[in-house]
């Protein structure tokens, strides 16, 4: 008898359901706390590499040191918040003189800023883990942000 009523007995089921659904909600949450924050990531690079790509194209020399080490710097200050969590910046320069040298997979470029009139590729690349730790549970151990920027120097 008590058997059959404590099999009938339905008290316990809210809770139960709770558990079961409060795993994949946390985890729903956490990874789109972790997708804005790689979206804003994104964005920041962004703007790091519109802005180091301007040094380049105007090609007056800085007040102290090189047009390459001002346009590292802007783009350290402005990803320096992410740096701070672990990220890793790498910042190169391609000067491939004309548009033309750009589609010659033969023409190999210069890592410098390049001259007036040049065709210059900016490239800006951060990797970094994931900040919440979801896309380690997805196998992504490393998360890259990279952006490329092809301008002409002013002339």
């Amino acid at each position: 008898m008590k058997a059959t009523r404590l099999l009938r007995d339905d008290s316990g089921i809210a809770a139960i359901e709770f558990a079961f659904v409060l795993m994949v909600a946390v985890v729903l949450i956490v990874g789109t706390i972790e997708l804005a924050l790689e979206m804003i990531v994104d964005a920041t690079v962004q703007v790091a590499a519109q802005e180091a790509s301007r040094v380049g194209l105007t090609t007056t020399a800085p007040a102290s040191g090189t047009r390459q080490d001002q346009a590292s710097a802007i783009v350290n200050r402005i990803l320096n918040g992410w740096t701070k969590l672990g990220a890793k910046v790498a910042i190169t320069e391609a000067n491939y003189v004309t548009f033309g040298n750009l589609a010659n997979a033969s023409y190999t470029p210069s890592s410098d800023m390049g001259a007036y009139g040049d065709v210059v590729v900016y490239n800006i690349k951060l990797t970094m883990q994931g900040v919440t730790g979801i896309p380690k549970m997805f196998g992504v151990k490393e998360l890259t942000f990279q952006r490329n920027y092809i301008v002409q120097n002013e002339k």
